[in-house]
């Protein structure tokens, strides 16, 4: 009796572990992918229904197509349209054409009618009604509030002094104004704007008044600032007062003005002597004309500043102070002026020391 071997009994036992192992199940076979078709679907060719979409995973979708204008509703023309639309504007025309005729025919009537005296009646009877009423409203709001018959009083004041009196808005007031204005005089108009320049100025001063009541400000106060005011307006006056003067003067002939351009070459003259007696045109030469206007600029925005802003003329200048006090302010601007044209040589031919 012969032994087995290792190597048998390894064999066997493998084929044993082989044996009593499970079987795997089989695999799935693979999905079929149908080919793609080598001519696009074509469209319906009858009336019946007719398959759009014939590539889905769900199946396919039938669509049933409507034919355009079979069961859709009727627009309404744009006749109709517009009619529907201008209805509501033509029955308002028809309700307020002959409320708008009846009121233009009694302004037409009152103005063929009426007097100038019985429409200024007229007039100054409804604004005053529009007046009393609206401060009766008034009083009666800032009673409610708390206001006192001295508070009261104050505000019945300010509002007087601030009233710009009653003019009419409509058409006949226009009219009356462009007539006004037609027929005025130069005199008639420079008295009418000094008047409304003065109004408006005491209508600010009762507006600053009021507010700086109300911030506190004590009587002595406002009359010492009443004072400083009273004196500011007095020196306005004289200031115009003195251009008036000035511009009456400026209407004059051509000798006149010839003298005038004498008598500013002559001081301009004089005032580029004293620039060049200081040094300032042999001090300015070198930089050249352009030097020299940038110089004449310089000094004469110092000299209108001095002159009043212009208003005053060179030739209007009288008296030995005021005369000598340009002259002094001008050689700046004379200095320039005669580098600027090269007159600088004909100054240093002139015996001055």
């Amino acid at each position: 009796m012969t032994t087995p071997s290792w190597d048998d009994d390894l064999a066997q036992l493998l084929q044993r572990v082989v044996t009593s192992a499970p079987t795997p199940p089989p695999a799935p076979p693979m999905p079929t992918v149908p080919p793609m078709p080598t001519v696009p679907p074509q469209g319906p060719t009858s009336t019946g229904p007719v398959v759009d979409e014939w590539w889905r995973k769900s199946g396919p979708v039938v669509h049933t197509p409507v034919p355009l204008g079979g069961d859709q509703p009727a627009r309404p023309s744009m006749e109709a349209a517009a009619q529907a639309f201008w209805a509501p504007v033509g029955q308002i025309l028809t309700q307020q054409v002959p409320h708008i005729a009846e009121q233009v025919g009694q302004q037409v009537n009152l103005l063929l009618t009426e007097t100038e005296a019985q429409r200024a009646a007229r007039e100054q009877i409804q604004y005053e009604a529009v007046r009393d009423a609206q401060r009766a409203m008034r009083d009666a709001q800032f009673a409610a509030a708390g206001e006192t018959a001295a508070q009261q009083a104050e505000r019945h004041r300010i509002e007087d002094a601030l009233n710009p009196g009653h003019r009419r808005d409509d058409l006949v007031g226009m009219v009356d104004l462009l007539a006004d204005r037609i027929g005025e005089t130069p005199e008639e108009r420079a008295t009418r704007r000094q008047a409304e320049h003065e109004l408006d100025r005491q209508r600010a001063r009762a507006r600053e008044d009021a507010a700086r009541a109300a911030a506190g400000e004590t009587p002595e106060q406002r009359t010492r600032r009443h004072r400083q005011q009273r004196l500011a307006d007095q020196r306005e006056a004289r200031t115009r007062a003195r251009r008036q003067r000035r511009r009456t003067a400026r209407t004059a002939g051509p000798s006149d003005r010839a003298r005038r351009f004498r008598r500013w070459c002559t001081l301009t003259a004089i005032s580029a002597t004293g620039g060049y007696a200081t040094g300032l045109v042999t001090l300015i030469t070198p930089g050249g004309p352009y030097v020299g206007l940038l110089v004449a600029t310089f000094g004469w925005a110092l000299d209108l500043q001095v002159r009043d802003r212009g208003r005053q003329r060179v030739s209007e200048v009288t008296g030995p102070f005021p005369l000598i006090t340009l002259v002094a302010l001008r050689v700046p601007v004379a200095s320039g002026l005669t580098v600027a044209l090269g007159l600088g040589p004909v100054f240093a031919a002139l015996p001055l020391y």
